[in-house]
């Protein structure tokens, strides 16, 4: 019913991988879910908790263990099921088990999105342009037929540009080395483009806290600005009885003073 076969896996961490039946009714699921355990061990199950908890937590291709480029919602799904059978935290004595298939979900989830898979795939695409100008490799020029042209007649198209580069089939690129190299390039910008959104995020509560505390101070000054109105307004009798005091005494000395003379 299933066959084991290897995906690719970081270079000393093996993975076996099972391969669900062809048949896609619930009984042939059902079956297929409860003959995982004959399959797998508990080490080769705790392994690959071991190899995803280890993936670049950015990069749910490899994650999910599939080329990193385009992709089927099938494709992703499928993979995303024979990995979550593996490592599901109900089948698994791993103590970071959960964690391990927190990820999963996540990289499923990302690839199964539109959007935040054409932004990914957007990165591959960039990812192969560095690698194929850091090789030193140049496009070749491809046949495509010209409208207006008779049936099986084509030119050569101009060579690319590194903006197109990697649409071009370059042989490089299929080889492990190629991918490889794609998936190291792919997280080193992941990387830069995660420092970035850090920084931009630390200015930002920056300039958050700035105008709290400018708020804060704002409120101080204006409940100080209070507390001296009332102080003020409080102890007005008493300077208005102090000044009455003052005036009388003035009068009686001015009186003995006239009384005197």
């Amino acid at each position: 019913m299933a066959s084991a076969s290897s995906d690719m896996a970081p270079p000393g961490v093996t993975s076996t991988s099972i391969t669900p039946p062809a048949a896609t009714t619930p009984s042939a699921d059902a079956a297929f879910d409860i003959d995982i355990d004959r399959y797998l061990t508990m080490e080769e199950k705790n392994a690959e908790v071991e190899r995803i908890l280890s993936t670049f937590k950015l990069d749910p291709f490899s994650i999910l263990q599939i080329p990193a480029g385009p992709c089927t919602e099938k494709e992703v799904k499928v993979a995303y099921r024979k990995k979550s059978l593996q490592i599901h935290p109900d089948k698994v004595k791993h103590p970071r088990a959960e964690e391990a298939f927190a990820m999963l979900k996540k990289a499923e989830t990302e690839l199964t999105d539109a959007g935040r898979k054409r932004f990914l795939l957007g990165i591959v695409e960039e990812a192969k342009i560095d690698i194929l100008k850091e090789k030193g490799f140049k496009g070749k020029n491809v046949s495509v037929s010209v409208p207006g042209e008779k049936k099986d007649e084509a030119v050569a198209a101009p060579p690319p540009t590194m903006a197109t580069i990697s649409t071009v089939e370059h042989d490089f690129l299929k080889t492990e080395e190629g991918q490889e190299a794609v998936r190291g390039m792919f997280k080193k910008i992941m990387i830069e483009l995660e420092l970035r959104k850090r920084k931009l995020q630390k200015k930002e509560m920056e300039m958050e806290g700035a105008i709290a505390r400018q708020a804060e101070e704002a409120a101080l000054e204006r409940k100080r600005k209070q507390e001296d109105a009332k102080a003020w307004e409080d102890s007005r009798e008493k300077r208005v009885n102090s000044w009455r005091d003052f005036q009388k005494n003035t009068t009686k000395k001015k009186k003995r003073k006239s009384e005197g003379a």
